[in-house]
């Protein structure tokens, strides 16, 4: 994921146009491009990672402009922090559903107990199906509660991974599809 996230600063560090204009069409495609090229997660299926960078090539595009971009790598570290928080809440989050349910149900499936009852394929796929949903629904509100908790984070999988409170959420959400 962090490779992913990373593409950003390699295809828009050297960008030379007016900073106010918003991420265009050729630079979201370009990034897309750059982003389904790269490795996919061990935890979630190259068909995620291209709807992943499918999805924030797009949000881009809608929630970005080029100062942004430029800021990511500012060397002023307030104004980095502030751009990247923006991203992960307005370009990441709503783009989560998918990676998160493969990489819950993985997991869940690798790290299968006898808690998990005597199907653990259907608990773990009832599991991943309520996340996913549930960061489809409220990812953005997600990731502004985990950034409150947790302002230096940069990753969003190892973010939602981190969070005590996230944590809980999906074993709820674990402990509900096997009752």
């Amino acid at each position: 994921m962090r490779i992913i996230f990373l593409t950003v600063f390699a295809l828009f560090s050297s960008i030379s146009i007016s900073t106010a204009q918003p991420v265009s069409k050729e630079m979201a495609t370009s990034y897309y491009q750059n982003c389904i090229s790269k490795k996919a997660s061990q935890t979630f299926s190259k068909e995620s990672q291209n709807f992943l960078c499918s999805c924030t090539a797009s949000e881009m595009m809608d929630h970005m402009t080029i100062a942004d971009i430029q800021a990511l790598s500012s060397q002023d570290q307030a104004a980095a922090r502030t751009a990247l928080n923006h991203m992960l809440t307005k370009v990441y989050a709503p783009c989560m559903e998918f990676p998160a349910k493969d990489h819950y149900y993985n997991t869940c499936i690798s790290n299968s107990s006898p808690a998990l009852g005597k199907n653990p394929e259907k608990t773990c796929g009832c599991m991943a199906d309520k996340v996913a949903s549930y960061l489809g629904k409220n990812g953005e509100a997600v990731f502004t509660d985990i950034l409150k908790r947790n302002p230096n984070i940069s990753d969003p999988m190892a973010a939602l991974e981190s969070d005590k409170e996230f944590q809980n959420y999906i074993g709820k959400q674990t402990l509900a599809c096997v009752l």
